[in-house]
């Protein structure tokens, strides 16, 4: 400290601590309540006396309760030090919702012994209710680029069913049996009614759910809402889906998202000289799951990597928002989504996953 400068006065310091706008919170090593500022009081309508000596569980809804994350953050704190800028939600004394960032850090005292946690928690509420505009007028946006690739494939079953009825109708069916037509109607009228499905679920809520997922289940619906507009650009679709991997904890549908944002992104790259579609799943560790995206297109600048994932960057004339979504609703499933390229030689996008054994 400079020599002209006094010691800071404890009561200032303690003073800027309490009235600080973000909540602070000091946490016992067995994870009770030990203190609380006024912002804390302000943002979650608990006074100070009734939350010392809590549990910090108090502050988390039911779902979070039940994906384990007050282990998880116990867990990955000691192993790290810190968790910084953490998204997820906390409950107020009234019940409602709110979304916040957690900033947690482990604290020791001069002979390494830990001695508690700080957690500063920000409401961000109001940022991800933007954010969630956003997502909806891209999910709005995907499902019309989907829906031609769907109509035109819901064409083909459509003129069967046609055919065979109109078929039946010739031999008064009681004649023939139809047995043959009637399987022909009722296999491709299922046909339709599971690409319907899949539309319903690609444009329905932002709002996460969360369950238990398969991950070759998720990636193998969505390819199979793109692969014939990917056919139409002369792009070959591969998949290398791994057997016996864990199941996630995610919303299936937002998964859905990130994956058609990247394969619609692949395919303007490559909707001028066609080209290869790679998707492959595969164990990471034994709690982490990973997909893998990559494509044969022209790649990605690098000078223009650093920025992909930042909303309303884009060099295609597009939104510039598909990325930033999917990454948004990534790290919302405390998961991380990276890209690697070499211009000339396609672009490779890994989505890391935790996987729902120890998430």
């Amino acid at each position: 400290m400079p020599q002209n400068l006094a010691p800071p006065d404890p009561a200032l310091v303690a003073a800027i601590v309490d009235m600080a706008a973000d909540a602070i919170i000091c946490v016992a090593p067995d994870d009770h309540i030990l203190s609380v500022n006024r912002g804390a009081q302000q943002i979650f309508g608990w006074t100070a006396a009734e939350l010392v000596g809590q549990p910090f569980s108090v502050l988390l809804p039911e779902e979070e309760l039940a994906r384990g994350e007050v282990d998880w953050m116990r867990r990955t704190t000691l192993a790290q030090g810190s968790i910084r800028d953490y998204e997820t939600r906390r409950k107020t004394k009234s019940g409602r919702i709110i979304d916040v960032s957690i900033t947690r850090t482990a604290v020791y005292d001069e002979t390494a012994n830990l001695i508690g946690y700080s957690a500063i928690l920000r409401d961000i509420s109001e940022r991800k209710r933007i954010e969630r505009q956003l997502l909806a007028a891209e999910r709005l946006a995907t499902a019309g680029q989907v829906a031609a690739g769907v109509a035109h494939e819901i064409g083909a079953p459509l003129t069967a069913i046609a055919v065979s009825v109109d078929h039946m109708l010739q031999s008064r069916c009681a004649i023939c049996g139809g047995g043959e037509e009637m399987q022909v109607l009722l296999s491709q009228t299922d046909r339709i009614a599971k690409l319907a499905r899949r539309l319903v679920n690609l444009a329905k809520p932002a709002g996460l759910v969360f369950a238990p997922t398969s991950v070759n289940d998720a990636v193998e619906q969505a390819t199979s809402l793109v692969q014939p507009q990917l056919g139409r650009h002369r792009i070959r679709l591969e998949l290398e889906l791994a057997d016996g991997l864990p199941t996630i904890y995610a919303d299936e549908a937002q998964l859905q998202q990130v994956l058609i944002n990247l394969f619609l992104n692949a395919q303007r790259a490559m909707a001028e000289t066609g080209g290869k579609l790679r998707v492959v799943t595969r164990g990471a560790g034994d709690d982490h799951v990973e997909i893998v995206v990559a494509d044969t297109g022209p790649g990605i600048a690098e000078s223009d990597l650093p920025h992909i994932f930042t909303p309303f960057f884009s060099r295609s004339g597009g939104t510039g928002l598909g990325l930033a979504l999917a990454a948004q609703i990534v790290k919302s499933h405390r998961g991380a989504i990276d890209a690697v390229s070499e211009p000339g030689r396609g672009a490779t996008f890994t989505i890391h996953l935790p996987s729902s054994v120890n998430s």
